[in-house]
Formats: structure tokens, C-alpha cells, sequence
């Protein structure tokens, strides 16, 4: 029990968005089919569970990339052939091009914007994204935004929590912590999702962002560029291309990344309205049970977002009031702060997923950038929700990607890649390098935290009840402030 009680020590309060991931598969899932031969779009993302043949059985179901699966020589010829399409001349070449317009894109884009880098941005929803009820945002989160201009505008909407407390089923104290007992910049803040997507997007210039543009193929072109194609028919080519969409992401499984891991547990999340005031005098709650734990954190004064996390199956519910009734099955007789708070919920807010994740192991498997090709967010390290780290985590990323990549970049705006036969190939190296320095460090700081996520849900999601029992017991004792804070005061630095 002494290392399981450590583990517990780091950390036990769940305020990050799950990771979600429909766990269900096709016969043959898209991690495995090789790169720069076949890329999956919409209809295999949303019908895993189609047999592989039956998806074929449509012309309109995949997009070729115009490669053969024996080697990269055999691309390069179908680039070159490709060139030869009317359709495809006068392309213009972009720096970088951003895959999937979440708090991980729409970051980076931002980034690279205050270092006067062009990005464009593909997103395959009609508009921006508002899914997802609220996220915890950690001193490290709070010192990315500052980076990238709109830390002040989101605090000036959400309330700094003055403590943490864990609770018994029945409402009583297990462990109350002070915030303020802590490091001067020590922040943390239920932050809405909608309103830190609207704060990253509102800077951006017209046009960065492009919607209704779902990636339904990837290619290299010949001498190292990229090329990627949309369900609407636009082919865009790209110097850098950076995968930020999410953790069923297409630009993962086109370089070979596995497929998360389900967890073994589920997570419900709302967002609670209370007219009168919420009560929680700015302080975040967790109740801990048997197989199932809850909790609630203010966002303002009349807002909360609440979560219940249970062991299940990881099967997908979307009928809203069947997952408010389950929420409640799962809490009933427990203490009303968190009852009441999921029947002040409207249907809108309400989502049931499957927490999962995949660690980013430095080797043993696919390169985490790939000649001009990388990732960001969950697309790269989706984590579990125990840390509260992984939207923070995105944010870090965004920061030390556009840095990385400024140094490199030596962007034309008005080349275009049928005008130059020659491609940049000292550019092309310091992009590639850019990418290798900044995978190297997000895998030293993701992995630890990715394996103690990790295992303090293993811990919190016992359904044995000696295990509980002296969880329950050593935490007064044993769990100290500075255990639970010390992974949320890294600094991802400046732009500069």
C-alpha cells in the first residue's frame, strides 16, 4: 500500500476534459494501413464497426493518396505524375498546415501568428467546436495563454479556486486543502470550453481557419513537401503539417501511431446552471467511492462543471436523459451537492465517453515526427483525465511547437510549387530538425505524466473495498499540497 498511497499522493482531483474515443473497430483499423497508400475520411471515422470490404464497396468511401505501399520512391513517382493534373498546377505552398480546430490547433495557429508565421487551419465541423462542457486550467495552462495573449480576458470570466476538498458518499471531509498555502503563481480555473476556443480564435486573421475541410488524404510530394487532400475536393501542400485532431486523428493513424487504450472506465460531464448562486465558495470538490468517484468545480457564480467516472465497458451512450439517469444510478444516495448539481444540467451540456489513452514511448515504435509531419494534443498523447493535464498539456505543446518552428521556417508567400523545380532542402533539414527537438522534450515531460495519470486511475477506480477503505484512511495523513501541484508548475517559456 506504500506505493500505491504515493501514487495516490500525486494527484487525485479530476478536472481535465476525459479523453474520449469510440473503441469499436473496423476489420482492418486505419493504424494499419501503411502510410502514403490509403487514408480513412468521415465514413470510417463514424462506422468503425463496417467490415473493411463494405467500405470499399463505395468509390466515394476512401480517398486514394496517390502512393504505392512498397516505398517512398514509388510516392515520389506518383507525385510527380500528379503535378501533371491541370486541376493540381499553381498550388500555393504553405508553411504550415494545421489538421483539426481544437484547443490544440487553434493554439498552435495562434503561436505561430504572434511570431508572424502563416498557418491555415483545416476543420471538419461547419463551425467552431462548443462540445465538451468546461476544462481545468492549471498554472502551467494559465502561463501558455499569457504566452499567447488571452490569459487576462478568460480570467476576468472564470473564478480562481481557493481550495480543493475530498469528501465521502455521504458529503462528509475526508481532506481540505488551501490553495493559497501554495507557490504565489499557483492557478486553477474550470474554464468553459466554448469560451477558450472563441479567446484562441478571436486574434487569428480572416481566413486562418477553414471549415467544413475534413482530411481525407495524405501524401508526400517528391523531395519531402506534403500534400493533403479534403472531402470537398481542395488539395493543399504544405511544408510543415501538424496533426491536431484529436485522439481518433487521422494524421496519427496515417504515420502508424497505435490505437489509444480504453482505461476500463467511462466519464459522464455537465455543466450545472444555479440562478440563485452555486454555493461552492470557489472551491472544487471530489467524492470518492467504490468504482466510482464524482466531483464539481465552480466556473462563476451561478456555473459548475461536474463529472462522475465509473468502471464500465466503454460502450458509447448519446441519448442525453438516459446518461443523466445513469449518472445519477451511479451517485444515488450520495451527498446532494453532486445530485443536485447533475439535475441542474440541461441535455446540450451532458456526454458519456471512454476514457483512453496512448503513451509517448521515445522508441519501439513509429517516430512521433515524420519528414515535416508531427503532432499536437491529444492527437499525440491523449491522457487520462486524472492529472487534469491534458488540455494543459495542449496549450504547452502549441508553444514550444511555433518557437521550435519559427527557427526554421523561411517562408515565400508568393512561391508556388509548380515555379520551382527545386525544392529547399536546407529548409526542409532544419524543419525536420525543428521537429525532432521539439518531440524529444514533450516526450520527457508527457510520458511521466501520461503513467501517473495512469496509474492514480487504477487507484481511484478500485471497486475493493479493504483498498478503499485505507485510501480513505492514510489521505489526511499522507497527501500533501505540494504532491498534487508540482507536475502543473512547468513553464513552456516564451515565443521568443
Amino acid at each position: 500500500m506504500n506505493s500505491a498511497t504515493a501514487s495516490l499522493e500525486q494527484g487525485v482531483l479530476d478536472l481535465g476534459t476525459p479523453c474520449v474515443a469510440n473503441l469499436s473497430m473496423c476489420k482492418t483499423p486505419i493504424r494499419q494501413m501503411r502510410p502514403n497508400t490509403w487514408v480513412a475520411n468521415k465514413s470510417v471515422l463514424q462506422h468503425r464497426r463496417q467490415p473493411f470490404t463494405r467500405l470499399m464497396s463505395s468509390r466515394q468511401r476512401f480517398s486514394r493518396v496517390y502512393a504505392t505501399p512498397t516505398s517512398m520512391e514509388a510516392a515520389n513517382v506518383g507525385a510527380k505524375s500528379s503535378t501533371e493534373d491541370n486541376s493540381r498546377q499553381f498550388q500555393k505552398l504553405h508553411d504550415v498546415v494545421i489538421v483539426g480546430g481544437g484547443i490544440a490547433g487553434l493554439s498552435t495557429a495562434l503561436a505561430l501568428h504572434r511570431l508572424g508565421i502563416k498557418s491555415l487551419l483545416l476543420e471538419q465541423a461547419e463551425q467552431l467546436r462548443t462540445a465538451g462542457a468546461a476544462i481545468g486550467l492549471w498554472t502551467n495552462a494559465w502561463k501558455a495563454l499569457e504566452v499567447l495573449g488571452v490569459a487576462d480576458s478568460l480570467r476576468k470570466k472564470f473564478v480562481k479556486f481557493a481550495g480543493i476538498e475530498l469528501l465521502e458518499q455521504d458529503g462528509s471531509c475526508l481532506l481540505s486543502l488551501r490553495l493559497d498555502e501554495g507557490p504565489s503563481d499557483l492557478e486553477l480555473r474550470g474554464v468553459e470550453r466554448k469560451a477558450l476556443l472563441e479567446a484562441l480564435k478571436e486574434p487569428l486573421p480572416d481566413g486562418a481557419v477553414i471549415y467544413e475541410s475534413r482530411v481525407i488524404g495524405i501524401r508526400k510530394l517528391a523531395g519531402g513537401y506534403t500534400e493533403v487532400e479534403c472531402e470537398n475536393g481542395d488539395i493543399i501542400q504544405t511544408k510543415v503539417l501538424i496533426g491536431c485532431d484529436g485522439i481518433g486523428s487521422v494524421v496519427a493513424k496515417w504515420m502508424n501511431m497505435g490505437e489509444p487504450r480504453f482505461a476500463g472506465y467511462a466519464a459522464t460531464r455537465g455543466l450545472a446552471v444555479y440562478p440563485d448562486g452555486n454555493n461552492l465558495h470557489n472551491k472544487a470538490k471530489q467524492i470518492l467511492g467504490r468504482g466510482v468517484r464524482a466531483g464539481i468545480a465552480p466556473m462563476d457564480a451561478n456555473r459548475a462543471y461536474w463529472f462522475v467516472v465509473f468502471n464500465s465497458s466503454g460502450e458509447r451512450v448519446t441519448d442525453a436523459e438516459l446518461v443523466r439517469k445513469e449518472a445519477l444510478d451511479y451517485v444515488k444516495g450520495w451527498s446532494s451537492t453532486i445530485t443536485e448539481a447533475i439535475n441542474r444540467s440541461s441535455p446540450d451540456t451532458l456526454s458519456r465517453r471512454g476514457i483512453a489513452d496512448r503513451w509517448m514511448w521515445p522508441a519501439g515504435g513509429p517516430p512521433l515526427c515524420n519528414n515535416g509531419v508531427t503532432l499536437a494534443g491529444d492527437a499525440m498523447h491523449p491522457m487520462t483525465p486524472n492529472l487534469g493535464q491534458g488540455g494543459c498539456c495542449a496549450l504547452e505543446d502549441a508553444v514550444i511547437l511555433a518557437r521550435a518552428l519559427s527557427k526554421a521556417l523561411v517562408s515565400n508567400d508568393s512561391r508556388q510549387l509548380n515555379e520551382s523545380p527545386e525544392f529547399d532542402l536546407k529548409e526542409l533539414e532544419r524543419i525536420n530538425l525543428a521537429l525532432k527537438s521539439y518531440t524529444d522534450g514533450r516526450w520527457r515531460r508527457i510520458l511521466p505524466l501520461s503513467i501517473r495519470s495512469y496509474m492514480i486511475g487504477v487507484l481511484l477506480q478500485s471497486d475493493s473495498e479493504l483498498v478503499c477503505s485505507v485510501r480513505n484512511k492514510l489521505l489526511p495523513k499522507l497527501f500533501k499540497l505540494e504532491r498534487l501541484i508540482d507536475h502543473s508548475l512547468f513553464d513552456c517559456g516564451t515565443l521568443q
